[in-house]
């Protein structure tokens, strides 16, 4: 029997092959695997920023000398001086904030004060400027309002005062020396005033000549400098002249509605009772003080200026013009 004989290559036919993957399908499954990979990473990464800690710069020093190399750290001094500057700059700040221990600042200083345009303000006004809103003054009564004043030792209280004084011819008798005294002790009554106390002064012979240096309706002026200044103006361009009318001078001072009201005269020309009845009808509230002058002694006699001084809460009081000092 014959047994065929195959030729080689019919042996290398039958061998087993090695598979072989194609290069699309290698990159397919590298891009999966990252997409995967990274899915899972992101999924386990915990949501929110990672604290890091804190890494701090410096500047190191490089020493080169004879082959070898030193390095000085700068660190700790700038870390030394950056403290220091802090520490400096908190000591700086709380020094310079008051300690609560420590009283309120004094603001007097910062407070504005009276000056000419003050002045002028109350001038244009009628009214008293700031510097007559803080205190003082010389006078003798404050913010309360109150204050005493004299004339020919009769005294007043109150916040709003007037004087009305008689300048007829019969004062200018003895070489003037009624007036002269009469006007003396209304400029010191008026130095007895404090700045927000007020006041008018009227004298009068037939007709009454009012201190009014603003103009328009005579009214109380404040007594500031400014105001008694204009009043010793006023009261020294007074000259004793003509008859006497007592009535429409107290008619305007009694309209002003004083609290004290001095009323001066030599006693000429009696009111009549009609008369007298008036002057209590338009008496709101003021005290009304007499000053009688006369040649001699008093002579007892109930005149018209007692009893107005008695109908209408006051005093009276009178002086012998025959021992008033002579005129300087």
């Amino acid at each position: 029997m014959i047994t065929p004989v195959h030729p080689p290559e019919a042996e290398t036919d039958k061998a087993p092959r090695r598979f072989a993957m194609p290069a699309w399908a290698m990159s397919m499954l590298v891009h999966v695997t990252i997409i995967v990979v990274l899915a899972i990473t992101i999924r386990t990464t915990p949501r929110g920023a990672a604290s890091e800690p804190s890494r701090s710069g410096g500047i190191v020093l490089a020493e080169r000398s004879e082959g070898r190399t030193e390095y000085v750290d700068g660190d700790a001094d700038d870390s030394e001086s950056g403290e220091s500057a802090a520490s400096t700059a908190d000591s700086s700040l709380s020094e310079s904030l008051p300690s609560v221990d420590q009283p309120p600042l004094d603001m007097a200083g910062f407070l504005p004060t009276g000056d000419a345009s003050d002045a002028a303000a109350s001038e244009m006004s009628g009214l008293p400027g700031a510097s007559g809103l803080t205190g003082g003054g010389g006078g003798k009564a404050g913010l309360d309002g109150a204050g005493t004043t004299r004339v020919f030792g009769i005294e007043g209280t109150g916040s709003r005062f007037a004087y009305v004084f008689d300048r007829s011819g019969s004062m200018g008798n003895s070489a003037g020396r009624p007036l002269a005294a009469a006007k003396s002790e209304l400029l010191a009554s008026l130095r007895d005033l404090d700045k927000l106390h007020q006041f008018q002064i009227i004298f009068y012979n037939e007709e009454p000549r009012v201190f009014n240096p603003l103009g328009g309706t005579p009214r109380l002026m404040f007594a500031d400098d400014q105001g008694k200044a204009l009043a010793q103006q006023f009261v020294g361009s007074i000259a004793a002249t003509g008859g006497t009318d007592h009535l429409k001078a107290l008619h305007m001072a009694l309209a002003m509605n004083p609290d004290v009201l001095f009323f001066l005269t030599d006693a000429d020309g009696a009111p009549s009772e009609q008369e007298m009845a008036d002057i209590r009808r338009r008496n709101r509230s003021a005290v009304i003080n007499t000053i009688e002058f006369g040649v001699g002694p008093w002579d007892g006699r109930r005149n018209f200026l007692v009893r107005l001084a008695e109908e209408n809460g006051g005093q009276h009081v009178y002086v012998d013009t025959s021992k008033l000092r002579p005129r300087r």
